[in-house]
């Protein structure tokens, strides 16, 4: 049995318009420096280089964050404490690795606490703080925003606190690998973000757990009189996000080799919601796509990577990402994708009649 290939219902999809917004970008580059897309190996470190790999590697924390607030957003809440636990997760690793703090600002070749330890820690910190916001809104029924808000700013404070206000550096290798080593010529941040989606993926569309996120997004009402403990599935997805936040944290702390209480993270929370809009969820709840909040976190690096590649001014980078990013939103909205399907029919059906006449 031959499957018809329905073109308008692809062009209805919102992924579909965010690859296309995604290609058109890539076009731009290559008309203009078709460099950008060289790709080399150097054997000294055994990694590829380039432009493409540096926008896979450098959107890695934006896409583990975006992953878990897909899930977020699906059952219609947000979570802008993200950022913080990003922080609070390096300042907990480099505490860990430097309890003696006298050696500040010299950078330690070495860990006092065994490495599995400190990202274990590290991880365990960020998850229970995702749980706490989860607990406060599945149990306690306060607003998302407000609950992640409070977090948002207590994080800082926490991490502050673990740090004694200090930054602390670190050249350790094996807490350096986390960003810079490699696995198959890739660099560790890709290769991470990589198994982390498919381990979403197994979870959200393997189990249940996926559709129970999406029933509780559309009516958690409804879904609680079937049956559903929709607060166990937000407390959940709450944790998940908290946990990965602290993934990225890890990644961020690896690669700039140090904590950084005041800075680290900053924004993300807003980045992360970006890319999982850009990527076809709605903010109002229901269906989600894991694949589309990926996509979407490509582009918003790619457009930060598209700015500083050909010089833009920094005082006008923030505007000129708003700008494609609104384009890129316009793309994807209803009325648009309507059109381009319905203008596809007519042009099969004008097509049909010339063919019959």
């Amino acid at each position: 049995m031959k499957t018809k290939f329905d073109f308008s219902r692809i062009m209805k999809s919102k992924i579909t318009w965010a690859v296309i917004a995604e290609l058109m970008i890539l076009l731009v580059c290559l008309i203009i420096r078709p460099e950008f897309f060289q790709i080399s190996y150097q054997e000294s470190t055994g990694m590829l280089y380039g432009s493409l790999i540096d926008i896979l590697n450098r959107s890695s924390e934006i896409t583990i964050i975006a992953l878990g607030m897909t899930l977020v957003i699906a059952l219609a809440g947000t979570d802008l404490s993200v950022g913080a636990l990003v922080a609070l997760s390096g300042a907990m690793a480099l505490k860990l690795m430097r309890w003696d703090m006298s050696e500040f600002p010299t950078a330690g070749d070495y860990s006092i606490t065994p490495m599995f330890w400190v990202i274990l820690v590290a991880l365990g910190i960020c998850a229970l703080f995702g749980s706490f916001n989860g607990l406060m809104i599945a149990r306690f029924g306060m607003q998302p925003i407000i609950a992640t808000l409070v977090l948002m700013v207590a994080g800082r404070g926490v991490a502050q606190i673990i740090t004694n206000g200090r930054q602390m550096t670190t050249n350790f290798a094996a807490f350096k690998f986390i960003s810079q080593g490699s696995v198959l010529f890739l660099p560790m941040p890709i290769i991470i973000t990589v198994v982390i989606f498919i381990l979403m993926s197994l979870l959200t569309r393997k189990t249940a757990f996926g559709m129970f996120v999406e029933s509780v997004g559309i009516n958690p009402n409804a879904s609680r009189v079937s049956g559903l403990r929709s607060s166990l599935i937000i407390f959940t997805a709450y944790l998940i996000t908290g946990l990965l936040s602290g993934v990225s944290g890890l990644i961020y702390a690896s690669r700039i080799g140090q904590n950084d209480s005041n800075n680290a993270g900053i924004n993300y929370e807003l980045d992360a919601i970006l890319a999982v809009v850009i990527g076809g969820t709605s903010m109002s709840g229901g269906k989600f796509s894991l694949t589309g909040t990926v996509i979407g976190s490509i582009i918003i690096r790619t457009i930060i990577t598209f700015v500083y590649y050909f010089g833009v001014a920094a005082e006008a980078t923030m505007v000129f990402r708003a700008l494609i990013v609104v384009v890129v939103i316009v793309l994807q909205s209803e009325p648009v994708r309507e059109f381009m399907g319905k203008r596809r029919t007519m042009r099969k059906v004008a097509m049909g009649g010339e063919l019959h006449g």
